[in-house]
């Protein structure tokens, strides 16, 4: 016998319902008062660790400045945050968040990942959830979940930086330079890269507008151990600016076949690899110059929503916690708190997700890493994130520091000092 079909978001009333009845039937009255539940699911092992290198201390800070609950509505709502590990796994993560949907019945999902938001988002928009995602282009969020800037989602919104932003800081970065304007492009062959090196769509037709002519030879798989082909085609054609899309290991095989080869371009500049300072730190010094795009740091001029902390404060209280370095990253998945936290209040009944989901259709916020703006990007569901470019630097005892050296794509974030080509 056939069972009639329930719509997901029936389906999710229902289990709102049953989780309400069951806790007031059960639960000590400390718990009598609504709960609104946030799931968050990120990649806290696998390749992709580092982006969520500082999930606990971010959770952490969050939590407790959530400690005595959200007032919404004339009610005050205790907050719980449910944290799920993907594995750096696509599948993983879309998994999870049906468990979190249909099992914890969370009110927002929130996530981040380079490859795994896609099924997050996926899993939500079906379900009728609200969630809101970061931490990839928004090209290769939106193209693969089949929809366009002009026609955007119900339920599912994103912040990040598009390839066309990656591509004016780096114009930006080399237009004053003395160079011959020769571009040596390498590229990952996956999504992330494919997307980069797209020739309509990603940066060599970005590139070629702003006067540059490029040389590339094919993608590269991930994982790569010999890129001696691009080095031997960059020689040959005088290019004087490598760029390109690399995880650290493979950066750091490149920069060392380059030197065997005697390839020695003026600018390097270069996405991903260049990120975090444990990749930096183990190419030593011939990380001095080396350039790329910045997301957040502690000079940001800007201070959290949520817990007040400035982006210096943000990152000392990581770096006292923990003993590491502070990482891009962190500025990024605390605004995602941030977003998800300001669109409940905005909403004026977290347990609706209509609601819910239209305070994030025209949220605008200010955040650690800058404002953000989901109704007027020009993109539908989506908010820009402010992002300059910078350079490295290898101080004394080995410690690399980024320096922001250009922000005319972000005038509000101040240069800390000149650029300076690679040593020869």
């Amino acid at each position: 016998m056939n069972q009639p079909l329930v719509s997901p978001s029936t389906r999710r009333k229902f289990l709102h319902q049953s989780v309400a009845t069951v806790g007031a039937l059960s639960a000590p009255s400390v718990f009598a008062r609504d709960t609104i539940r946030i799931g968050y699911v990120s990649p806290r092992t696998g390749p992709f660790a580092p982006f969520a290198e500082a999930d606990e201390y971010i959770l952490q800070g969050v939590r407790k400045a959530l400690a005595n609950g959200l007032r919404i509505g004339g009610k005050t709502y205790a907050v719980e945050i449910v944290a799920r590990d993907d594995q750096s796994r696509e599948d993983r993560a879309s998994n999870l968040a049906g468990e979190l949907i249909n099992k914890h019945g969370v009110d927002l999902m929130l996530s981040q990942g380079a490859l795994t938001v896609v099924g997050v988002s996926q899993q939500c928009e079906l379900a009728g959830v609200p969630s809101v995602s970061t931490m990839t282009p928004w090209q290769a969020w939106m193209f693969p979940l089949k929809s366009d800037p002009g026609k955007g989602f119900k339920h599912a919104f994103h912040f990040f930086w598009g390839i066309e932003d990656i591509g004016n800081v780096y114009t930006d970065i080399w237009s004053d330079l003395r160079t011959n304007k020769k571009v040596g492009m390498v590229w990952s062959n996956d999504v992330p890269g494919n997307a980069f090196g797209d020739p309509k769509l990603g940066l060599p037709a970005q590139f070629a507008a702003a006067g540059y002519s490029t040389v590339e030879v094919g993608r590269f798989p991930v994982g790569a151990d010999d890129f001696s082909t691009h080095i031997q085609a960059f020689k040959r054609d005088g290019v004087e600016i490598v760029t390109g899309l690399f995880n650290p290991p493979e950066w750091a095989t490149f920069v060392r076949q380059s030197a065997q080869m005697g390839f020695k371009p003026k600018v390097a500049t270069v996405a991903k690899a260049l990120l975090f300072p444990g990749g930096v730190a183990a190419l030593g010094a011939s990380a001095e110059g080396m350039s790329t795009e910045i997301w957040w740091t502690p000079r940001y001029p800007f201070t959290s929503s949520l817990t007040q902390q400035t982006a210096a404060q943000l990152a000392e209280g990581y770096t006292s916690a923990t003993r590491r370095d502070w990482t891009q990253p962190i500025g990024v998945v605390h605004a995602l708190f941030e977003t998800g936290i300001a669109a409940l209040r905005a909403s004026g009944d977290p347990k609706n997700p209509e609601k819910v989901s239209e305070a994030l259709r025209t949220l605008k916020l200010q955040t650690v890493i800058g404002h953000l703006d989901f109704a007027n990007s020009g993109i539908k569901n989506v908010s820009k994130m402010r992002v300059v470019g910078g350079q490295w630097s290898v101080g004394q005892g080995g410690k690399p520091e980024i320096f922001i050296t250009h922000n005319k794509t972000a005038p509000e974030i101040p240069v800390q000092r000149a650029f300076n080509l690679l040593k020869g």
